[in-house]
């Protein structure tokens, strides 16, 4: 586990959201470590990508192959803001949870609601990540209403803090 605290305080304000993003995948691949959900080819353990998935090399043979990216979670940072010099940085996060399942009964929701669930559980029990950010309320979540079969979709949404810096911490050093 990396030591996020000293990492904010080197890289200074500019990067803290990034760090932020960071640890929240590292939290995210500690929670999922070991478990299995329905993606190409059977079940297999959740890859998790930051901001986006990757652009597909495989050709379309490839797209129902176990080359495919599902089961996954992308953890997007969409926005912050800093509300006054005594306020910490705000990150805005969206978790888009996706998993497979060519399965008659249509069972994919289900990995997506469990994913969901763990998250927003270990999310509330534990709203502190990487030593220097906190998850706020409300976090809110969503199921897919359109059918995408064999992908299933679902969100979570929440906002975490991450140390700012104001413009009095130049001030307090002339001083």
């Amino acid at each position: 586990m990396k030591d996020y605290k000293t990492m904010v305080e080197e890289a200074g304000v500019g990067r803290t959201p990034q760090l932020c993003q960071d640890a929240l995948i590292e939290m995210l691949q500690e929670l999922f470590a070991g478990k299995k959900y329905n993606g190409q080819q059977g079940r297999k353990e959740l890859k998790i990508f930051k901001q986006d998935l990757p652009i597909p090399e495989e050709t379309d043979y490839d797209a129902d192959t176990d080359a495919a990216y599902a089961p996954y979670i992308v953890v997007a940072m969409s926005g912050g803001q800093i509300k006054d010099d005594d306020a910490p940085q705000t990150v805005d996060f969206g978790l888009i949870v996706c998993t497979y399942d060519r399965g008659i009964n249509r069972d994919g929701w289900q990995d997506v609601a469990n994913i969901k669930e763990d998250i927003i559980q270990r999310l509330c029990s534990q709203p502190y990540f990487g030593g220097a950010f906190t998850v706020l309320k409300p976090i809110t979540w969503a199921m897919q209403n359109d059918d995408t079969y064999p992908y299933y979709f679902g969100a979570c949404n929440f906002t975490a803090t991450a140390p700012a810096l104001t413009q009095d911490t130049a001030l307090e050093d002339l001083v």
